[in-house]
């Protein structure tokens, strides 16, 4: 038989491949050994061992790992309480989600014999006096909990072709290639042995089911090999009736064996774990019986502690808290632990019921396209922000290039913006045929530049487009006072910039054209969709004629139930924009919440202002004192002249450490078409050239808690710490 152990390095899975490789098993071995590389130079030397290092959590980074497999004996896991204390999530995602990922895996490629580790924490504060299998699982620890879940989760997947068994070890003793002392037998010997002395927590009379670690590894050889009538779909308590036995009697054997030992019985950590097992069923089953008790584990134990005189049993190493602390501290391109258990995303959609019934009423009553709730959301969004008339359409490039059509912009026509935005603003005068002229940008803001604004002013200039990065307003005066001048209208990409102001007047009411986007991401969401605000009310019969291809009426003033058949007469040539009756109807619910979305924005914003405030290697984002900012994204820059890692190799420890980031943006003018097609050159734009290459943006949407973002804030440091250069 072909077995993978994950786990196959730890202090059980060690002993188990070294078992099934003596019975003429071929053993896959998965693990990191984070713990030391002892187990792993024992094993490479064993015929018939294959050793694949990697986490249990990352089973997609070892495709082949399951090929030919017979059987999987899973051990990996967060083991003991104290470790999965660290962090729930942690623990959660390796003991459960982890464990059921790789049985699906095991499933779908047909291997039938599934072994758990579980433990038999499971039964915490036990219900009865004895406990066995049948009694109910009562775990009052994060361990416990979390190997419950996966047990019942596994059990569920039972079936003809899936046979799940469950091994729920009693607490394990003796010496192993990976080597513990955080463990009750091995502990109290080494602190009686190099201490002189045995500390017993919580009173000392809660009951412990023991088990040395090689008889916990033949019994899982057995559960292993087993016929499937004997164990398919069970759960068997591995230990032997006589290893149940009180911690303060405990402590009294381990003292007898090493004279001088002074116990104290401390009270100052109630212990709720309490349970007296019974280990019938794997002995009636199977003819298991144990071969080690208690006292042969203190003695072996000792005398290995005894032969080693230089080890410190109490270095990290050795115990697992220690060692998972230092990981967490450790960058995970460096082998640590990541800081987030779960992927923090940089954005996502903030949805609800509201959204779900809004779209399916919208679906059921046939109006898929134009509809009436159309002109609900345009009205309600004119509210908001205080704007004489607006236009729903499909996409903020959409509103920008209506915008940019009813403003008199041809081809050979110039339009000045800013070179650090999303392609769509470029691309869509590009696509024009219009030339696209840029500013420099604001170090502070990303901005664009009103300095060098009127030097990039020709006879050929028909419009100046600025855009409000991550939702900072631009310097919106000086800009008008310079369009004024020239006579030249002012379209605003405000894609990021619901919810922000300048000087007190919404982004929306401020210039001839606004044009909003609501992206999946967005401040709001309609799916896909965009939204043109308008200074002047009487240009909103002209927009509406270019959106809808021209034609003075939309589908639902042309079909709805009052509407009278007309002929159709294209009145310009004009495109397919006007947003649908489904994206609006999803539109107005999320209006009804954006104030909730503002303020949860604006919160989480101010919180890593204030706990990033004091790190050197990043600025952070001003806000202008006449402007009130939409946070639509928390961009930092980092200062590379501190750092021995560039930017994007930031990004990429900051995913490894389950954080989401982003680059907003990358200049415009450093892309393949704008240098090669244009001539543009990386020194014409120095301050967007040198931004390029140092912004970041962090996770900022209204679901991320408060956890996310101490996470988020511990990762960077973290990161930051590890690429900080000597000086």
């Amino acid at each position: 038989m072909r077995v993978l152990v994950t786990g196959g390095g730890g202090y059980l899975g060690s002993c188990l491949a070294r078992h099934l490789l003596a019975q003429g098993h071929a053993v896959r071995v998965l693990d990191r050994f984070c713990f030391g590389e002892a187990p792993l130079e024992a094993l490479q030397a064993a015929p018939g061992c294959e050793i694949v290092r990697g986490d249990i959590r990352r089973l997609q980074e070892h495709p082949g790992l399951l090929d030919d497999i017979d059987a999987v004996a899973h051990l990996a896991s967060l083991s003991n309480d104290p470790s999965c204390d660290l962090d729930i999530d942690m623990a959660h995602d390796i003991n459960v989600e982890s464990t059921l990922e790789l049985a699906k895996q095991a499933a779908q490629r047909g291997i039938r014999r599934f072994v758990y580790a579980s433990t038999c924490s499971v039964y915490g504060k036990g219900v009865f006096e004895i406990l066995d299998e049948a009694s109910p699982a009562h775990p009052v620890s994060t361990f416990g909990q979390t190997k419950r879940a996966a047990e019942v989760a596994l059990l569920r997947m039972a079936h003809d072709a899936f046979q799940p068994v469950i091994g729920r070890t009693a607490t394990m003793y003796g010496v192993s290639p990976r080597m513990r002392f955080d463990l009750a037998v091995n502990q109290m010997v080494a602190t009686a042995l190099r201490q002189g002395q045995i500390i017993v927590r919580g009173g000392g009379n809660q009951w412990r089911p023991f088990v040395h670690v090689e008889d916990a590894a033949r019994a899982f050889c057995l559960l292993l090999e087993a016929d499937s009538a004997q164990v398919a779909g069970s759960i068997f308590n591995v230990g032997q009736d006589g290893g149940n036995c009180k911690i303060r009697d405990l402590a009294e054997r381990v003292a007898a064996h090493i004279p001088g030992t002074d116990i104290e019985v401390a009270r100052d950590d109630d212990d709720l774990r309490d349970f007296n097992v019974r280990f019938e069923k794997l002995r009636e089953t199977l003819g298991f019986h144990c071969e080690q008790h208690i006292d042969d584990g203190i003695e072996e134990v000792a005398a290995w502690l005894r032969d080693q005189p230089d080890v410190d049993p109490f270095d990290p190493a050795y115990f697992n808290v220690s060692r998972m602390k230092q990981l967490r501290a450790k960058p995970v391109r460096e082998g640590g632990e990541p800081v987030a258990a779960r992927f923090i995303p940089l954005s996502k959609p903030s949805l609800g019921e509201e959204e779900e019934e809004a779209l399916l009423d919208a679906l059921r009553s046939g109006w898929l396209t134009s509809g009436p709730q159309v002109p609900a959301f345009e009205k309600a969004f004119a509210a908001t922000v205080a704007a004489p008339e607006t236009l729903a359409v499909v996409s903020c490039t959409a509103a920008l290039h209506l915008s940019l059509v009813d403003a008199g912009v041809r081809p050979g026509d110039e339009v000045i913006t800013a070179p650090i935005t999303w392609a769509s603003t470029g691309n869509t005068l590009l696509n024009m045929g219009a030339k696209v002229v840029f500013t420099d940008v604001e170090p502070d803001t990303m901005n664009m530049d009103p300095a060098s604004l009127e030097a990039c002013i020709t006879e050929r200039t028909r419009a100046i487009m600025p855009v409000h990065m991550a939702g900072q307003p631009c310097r919106l005066d000086e800009i008008h006072a310079i369009a004024a001048k020239h006579n030249l209208p002012v379209v605003e990409d405000a894609a990021h910039a619901l919810g922000a102001a300048y000087k007190g007047r919404p982004i929306g009411a401020c210039s001839e054209y606004t044009c909003f986007s609501f992206y999946a991401i967005k401040n709001i969401t309609t799916m896909e969709g965009g939204m043109i605000t308008l200074k002047d009310p009487e240009r909103i019969r002209r927009l509406r004629i270019l959106a809808t291809n021209g034609m003075a009426a939309t589908a639902w003033e042309r079909y709805g139930r009052s509407a009278v058949p007309t002929p159709l007469e294209v009145v310009e040539p004009g495109f397919k924009y006007m947003m649908g009756n489904v994206s609006a109807a999803m539109g107005l619910q999320q209006l009804k919440k954006f104030g909730e979305f503002k303020a949860a924005r604006k919160r989480l914003a101010e919180m890593y202002l204030a706990v990033l405030q004091d790190v050197e290697e990043i600025e952070l984002p001003t806000v202008q004192p006449e402007s009130e900012h939409a946070w639509h994204l928390f961009v930092i820059r980092l200062k590379p002249e501190l750092l021995t890692r560039s930017r994007d190799e930031i990004a990429y420890d900051l995913r490894q450490e389950n954080i989401g980031t982003g680059v907003h943006f990358y200049g415009l003018h450093l892309h393949q078409y704008y240098r090669e097609s244009l001539g543009m050159q990386p020194e014409d734009y120095p301050v967007a050239t040198a931004l390029s290459k140092q912004i970041l943006s962090l996770p900022l949407h209204p679901q991320l808690s408060d956890k996310d973002v101490n996470e988020v804030v511990a990762a960077l440091k973290k990161t930051l710490a590890h690429a900080r250069k000597r000086r």
